[in-house]
C-alpha cells in the first residue's frame, strides 16, 4: 500500500532548484542549438551547464590594486578566507572563488574546473593552463542560517595594474567570463587613485554588456579632506566617462568599506551621513541578490538569450560581407580580406543595432569578438536565417516567462 501521508512537501530551496532544473532543460532545448549554430559558444561564451544554473549567484569584485576589494570581502564574510592576503602593494594576484563547503580550505583551480557540480567547468576549455594556475578556490564552513555564503559565491579578482599587466593569460577575457555569470559586479576605486589605468580600461571593455549589474564604489572616502573628496569624485567621473563604452556612467557610491559598521574618520557629519547611506545602498543591493535567486537566474538567462540573438544577426551580416569578397573563381578569402572583415565588426555592430533597434549593452564586447575572429576560420561562417533565429529566441523567451 502507498503511504497515506503522501510525498513530503518541498522546502522553498528545493522548489527553486526544481524550477532551475526545468529552466536549464528549456535552455538546452531552445537556446543552446542557436548558440552552437551561430558560433556564440566558441566566439562569445561557453554553454551553460546545469551546474551554472543551479549554483548560488556570484558577486564579483573588480578594482585596481589596493583599493579595498579584499578588505571589504573580509568584512562581508566576517572573517578571513583561506589564502587571503592584504597589503598596500599588489596582493591578490589570483582569482579566488569563495564558496560554502564542509571545511575551511584553499583548493587549486584545477580541482574546481574539474568538479562538474561547480559552475567553473567551462573555464578549462576557455582559458590556458596559465590562467588555471592563477585561479583558486577558498572553501569555508557555513556559520549557519544567515551566512552569506549559503546564498552567494564571492569572486575576489586580481587588482588591475597601471600598465598592460604583463600577465601570461587572457586577464580581460577571464574578467569577462566572470562578469557574464555574476549577478552583481562591484568596481572599486580609491579616492587617492581616481585614475583609470590602461589595464582597467581593457577590463571595462571586456565586461561590456553588463552595465545594469555594475556598482561603482569610491572607497576610503573618509581618508581625504572634504574639498579633496569633491575634486577626486569629479576626476573619477570624468575618467570613467572616457573609459566606459556606454553613454551613461553608473552611479558612484562614495563611502569607506573597511568594515560594515558606520564608523568614519573626519569631522563632517554631512559626509558621514552620505558615507553611511551609500554603504547601506550597496549592502541592500547585495542582500537583494541573496534573496532573489530565481528571478536573478531568469535575468541572467534572459540577457544571454538577447546576446545570442544579437550575435546571430552580427554573424549573418558578417557572412554577407564575406560573400562580397569571394566568387566562384576565388571561393576562399585572402588574408587581407580577413583583416578587413575583422576591422568591420564595430560598424557591423552599429548597423545591427540600428536595423534591429537593439541596445548596445545587449551585445558581446566588440573588441573581444574581433580578437577571437582573428583566429577563427572566416571561410566557414555560419549560415543562418532570420526565421531560425527568431524562432529559437521566441521559444526561450516563452520558457523564461512560464
Amino acid at each position: 500500500m502507498g503511504s497515506c501521508l503522501g510525498k513530503p512537501e518541498q522546502t522553498e530551496k528545493e522548489k527553486v532548484e526544481t524550477k532551475l532544473r526545468k529552466l536549464h532543460s528549456q535552455y538546452a532545448k531552445h537556446l543552446l542549438p542557436l548558440e552552437r549554430s551561430s558560433h556564440f559558444s566558441s566566439l562569445g561564451d561557453p554553454p551553460y551547464t546545469e551546474a551554472d544554473v543551479l549554483a548560488p549567484l556570484m558577486v564579483m569584485t573588480i578594482g585596481q590594486y589596493s583599493t579595498g576589494k579584499t578588505t571589504f570581502i573580509k568584512a562581508l564574510l566576517g572573517r578571513d578566507y583561506p589564502g587571503m592576503h592584504i597589503s598596500a602593494a599588489p596582493a591578490t594576484d589570483k582569482f579566488f572563488a569563495i564558496l560554502s563547503e564542509e571545511k575551511d580550505d584553499e583548493i587549486p583551480g584545477t580541482s574546481l574546473v574539474n568538479n562538474t557540480c561547480q559552475p567553473f567547468t567551462s573555464l578549462k576549455a576557455s582559458f590556458s593552463d596559465n590562467f588555471l594556475q592563477n585561479f583558486h578556490g577558498a572553501t569555508m564552513r557555513s556559520r549557519g542560517e544567515g551566512d552569506i555564503l549559503e546564498d552567494l559565491i564571492v569572486i575576489d579578482s586580481p587588482g588591475t595594474l597601471d600598465s598592460d599587466g604583463g600577465r601570461n593569460y587572457n586577464y580581460p577575457g577571464a574578467m569577462g567570463w566572470f562578469a557574464r555569470r555574476a549577478a552583481l559586479i562591484v568596481i572599486f576605486f580609491d579616492v587617492n587613485k581616481m585614475g583609470v589605468s590602461r589595464e582597467m580600461t581593457q577590463v571595462l571593455a571586456s565586461i561590456q554588456g553588463n552595465e545594469e549589474k555594475i556598482r561603482i564604489v569610491f572607497n576610503k572616502a573618509d581618508s581625504v579632506p572634504v574639498m579633496d573628496l569633491t575634486d577626486s569624485l569629479s576626476g573619477l567621473q570624468f575618467n570613467l566617462a572616457k573609459s566606459m563604452p556606454t553613454p551613461e556612467v553608473p552611479k558612484v557610491y562614495v563611502t569607506s568599506l573597511d568594515s560594515l559598521a558606520h564608523e568614519y574618520k573626519g569631522s563632517s557629519q554631512e559626509h558621514h551621513d552620505r558615507f553611511a547611506r551609500d554603504k547601506e545602498h550597496l549592502l541592500q543591493d547585495i542582500d537583494r541578490v541573496r534573496h532573489n535567486t530565481y528571478s536573478r537566474k531568469i535575468n541572467l538567462l534572459d540577457k544571454r538569450a538577447r546576446m545570442v540573438r544579437n550575435h546571430a544577426y552580427v554573424m549573418m551580416q558578417l557572412e554577407k560581407e564575406k560573400k562580397k569578397c569571394v566568387s566562384m573563381i576565388r571561393p576562399k578569402l585572402k588574408d587581407k580580406d580577413k583583416e578587413q572583415l575583422v576591422k568591420r565588426v564595430p560598424s557591423i555592430y552599429e548597423q545591427v543595432q540600428k536595423e534591429q533597434n537593439r541596445a548596445t549593452g545587449e551585445f558581446l564586447s566588440a573588441s573581444s569578438l574581433q580578437e577571437k575572429l582573428a583566429h577563427h576560420d572566416l571561410d566557414r561562417l555560419p549560415s543562418l536565417g532570420r526565421a531560425q533565429v527568431e524562432k529559437a529566441y521566441r521559444k526561450m523567451e516563452q520558457a523564461l516567462q512560464a
